[in-house]
């Protein structure tokens, strides 16, 4: 009978799996930007941040856990919930903002600016999520899906380079 509940569980866990995933790829945000002083903000959407929420709370949960258990920390398990914070901190976290002058990219550790004039062209990367990958010159800005008023985000962007975006081939 023990195999017939390993067999439940692990369906079980890979069904939450695909219904997170669904969820997280399937995530409308708002539809506009916030505008602040002329400036457009795009922020990361709710839901990428409340799974970021979920996550430092449970991987907090299983360092008490395994302290209350062991009556030491488990460095295996601690070094897990570390690696799975940061990470969870690392997609949850970021922002775009537009303005006359140009767009930047913020994410935890860096910004990232290119002037509208430096741009030289827009890509659609559909097998990344239809990330978006401006150019200017050598330099490269990837930005993803992950946040709202994606679409808006995308208008503007070719509006004020003036150029179309193309599909990447890879």
């Amino acid at each position: 009978m023990g195999w017939l509940r390993d067999v439940v569980s692990s369906a079980v866990t890979v069904a939450l799996i695909v219904a997170l995933t669904r969820w997280l790829s399937d995530a409308k945000g708002a539809a506009l930007p916030t505008i602040r002083d002329g400036i457009s903000v795009y922020q990361i959407k709710w839901q990428w941040r409340a799974l970021r929420v979920v996550a430092v709370s449970f991987w907090s949960g299983v360092v008490i856990w395994s302290w209350h258990n062991l009556h030491h920390p488990d460095t295996v398990l601690v070094s897990m919930a570390v690696a799975f914070t940061l990470a969870s901190f690392w997609l949850a976290s970021g922002s775009v903002s537009t303005n006359a002058s140009g767009i930047t990219k913020r994410v935890l550790w860096r910004s990232h600016f290119f002037r509208w004039a430096d741009i030289t062209e827009v890509r659609m990367h559909k097998k990344r999520g239809d990330a978006i990958e401006l150019r200017a010159g050598s330099q490269i800005m990837m930005i993803d899906s992950r946040l709202a008023a994606f679409q808006h985000l995308l208008n503007e962007v070719e509006r004020h380079t003036q150029l179309q975006a193309i599909e990447a081939s890879s």
